[in-house]
């Protein structure tokens, strides 16, 4: 049964209580993560080992290129150790379903304890103490928060990686998210010695060669439709081949479009591989708040912010890409439930 649900009220107490009565956690966070992911699982780890407590995190698809100068990402493991059952389950930033966590769903599932913690609006309490807050600007404000009300410390790596959450869902301060509140924890990572430029250099504008060439190749494949209003590129297995790179070149790329003057909402498609082997199309989404992104996805199971997310769908990619485009023509016309 649970215990939390919705509430601007935090359930610190008892989040407490369940790292006070367990010894062992397992953490994950969703499929693909970023800088909120992994940022918020990594200071939490580190948070939980000056406890005294064994924590791992786990994430299969292990750290994007521009989240690999956090503190100790080295650490993050791409399977669970086997046979190895944990008192505790962490799940950030994720529903903490089996499709989207990043990780075997058997070490959560056998915890004797599960805890969410997320600001994904599509996300319902499931586990035991759930703590959801769409009005969170990040899941990294809900770890800062619950680190300064246990009165944990916080260490340099720790704040940098915080800063890296927070600075990853507000595009460095620059969405409308970006509230006082979020400012001023900003500025009191800083103080923890976090360091902001190299934070944003690294996720928005640092690109290695490959992924250079590979965003060329995305942008000269870009369309468009309804008058402007649909941008979207695709990109194939073979286009990943020809530079020889993977998934993780395409970070951001979708904000390029995006970016286009009369753009509402933007897509990139991806052929990629799915975990059993199958081909899949992976898409990215952003779009203006009225669009509601996170709903569109949601069509096909995926979710995340009015403003961003994504979604997977199995099978022949070309066809993906159309059945997509269809629903996303007819997306304007209607009417969406607005962000409260």
């Amino acid at each position: 049964m649970s215990d939390f649900s919705f509430s601007t009220k935090p359930p610190f107490e008892a989040i407490r209580a369940v790292i006070e009565r367990n010894q062992t956690f397992y953490i994950t966070t969703h499929v693909g993560p970023d800088g909120d992911a992994i940022g918020p699982a990594l200071a939490l780890k580190t948070a939980l080992e000056h406890l005294g407590k064994t924590a791992v995190y786990v994430s299969r698809d292990g750290v994007p290129q521009s989240s690999q100068f956090l503190a100790r990402t080295d650490e993050v493991l791409l399977v669970a150790p086997e046979g190895t059952r944990y008192d505790c389950a962490f799940v950030l930033d994720c529903d903490g379903t089996p499709l989207r966590v990043a990780s075997g769903y058997e070490p959560i599932e056998s915890a004797r304890e599960r805890v969410i913690i997320d600001h994904h609006r599509t996300s319902k309490p499931i586990f035991e103490t759930n703590w959801i807050d769409p009005s969170q600007a990040a899941t990294a404000m809900m770890i800062y928060a619950l680190l300064r009300e246990l009165d944990l410390p916080i260490d340099a790596g720790m704040a940098q990686g915080l800063l890296a959450g927070l600075s990853c869902d507000t595009g460095h301060f620059r969405f409308d998210n970006t509230s006082p509140a979020v400012l001023a924890a900003a500025s009191e990572l800083v103080k923890c010695g976090a360091d902001a430029s190299q934070v944003a250099f690294r996720l928005f504008d640092e690109r290695s060669f490959v992924s250079t060439q590979l965003l060329g190749i995305a942008l000269s494949k870009m369309q468009s439709a309804s008058a402007g209003q649909l941008v979207w590129t695709a990109l194939s297995m073979q286009d990943f081949l020809s530079v020889g790179t993977g998934d993780e070149s395409v970070e951001n790329v979708v904000n390029f479009l995006r970016n286009c003057k009369g753009a509402r909402l933007a897509m990139i498609f991806r052929e990629r591989h799915d975990e059993n082997g199958g081909l899949a199309a992976r898409v990215s989404v952003r779009s203006v708040p009225e669009l509601r992104a996170d709903l569109f996805a949601g069509e096909w199971g995926g979710g995340g912010h009015a403003v961003a997310a994504g979604f997977r769908i199995k099978g022949n990619f070309e066809r993906s890409v159309e059945e997509v485009l269809v629903r996303a023509q007819e997306w304007f016309e209607e009417e969406h439930e607005p962000v409260s």
